[in-house]
C-alpha cells in the first residue's frame, strides 16, 4: 500500500470496519502513515491501535509489514484473519464500543480535547475520536 500523510486528512472513522473488525481501517491508515514517505501527523500507533492489535494477538511490526506489502484492505484483512480468532474479534468489538474516553476521566478528556466542554453527549472513545477528526479537519 502507498504511504499516507495524516497531516492533510484524518484516518478513516473509528467505527469503520474491515473483515468485521471495528477500527481496523483506521489502524491500516495509521500504519500506512508510518511507512517511509508517510506522515502520522498528530496520530499514533500507540493507544487504541496498539490495544486492538494486542486484543487480536497481532504484533505491531508484523501488522505494519503486512500493510506495507498489501495491495489493498482485503490483503490486510486476510493477514489479520490468519493471526486471530473470531472470539478475539468479538471481544475487541465489544470492548471498543464500550470504552470511555480517557477511561471515563472526564476532566482528563477535556484537557486533551477542550471542545468536549460543549459536548457532554460524547463519552465513548470512538465518538470523541470521530469528533476530534472533524474539529481538526473542518473541511
Amino acid at each position: 500500500m502507498t504511504p499516507l500523510d495524516l497531516r492533510t486528512a484524518p484516518p478513516r472513522p473509528p467505527r469503520a470496519t474491515a473483515g468485521g473488525v471495528i477500527f481496523l481501517p483506521r489502524s491500516i491508515d495509521k500504519a500506512r502513515a508510518s511507512l517511509p514517505g508517510g506522515n502520522l501527523g498528530e496520530y499514533t500507533i500507540e493507544g487504541l491501535t496498539q490495544w486492538m492489535l494486542e486484543k487480536l494477538g497481532v504484533e505491531i511490526p508484523a501488522f505494519t509489514g503486512a500493510v506495507e506489502r498489501a495491495r489493498d484492505d482485503d490483503d490486510v484483512v486476510a493477514f489479520v484473519s490468519e493471526q486471530t480468532t473470531q472470539a478475539r474479534i468479538d471481544e475487541w468489538n465489544a470492548s471498543i464500543l464500550q470504552r470511555l474516553s480517557r477511561g471515563g476521566n472526564r476532566a482528563e478528556a477535556i484537557v486533551a480535547h477542550p471542545w468536549l466542554v460543549t459536548r457532554p453527549d460524547l463519552t465513548l472513545s470512538v465518538d470523541v475520536l470521530e469528533e476530534d477528526d472533524r474539529q481538526s479537519f473542518p473541511s
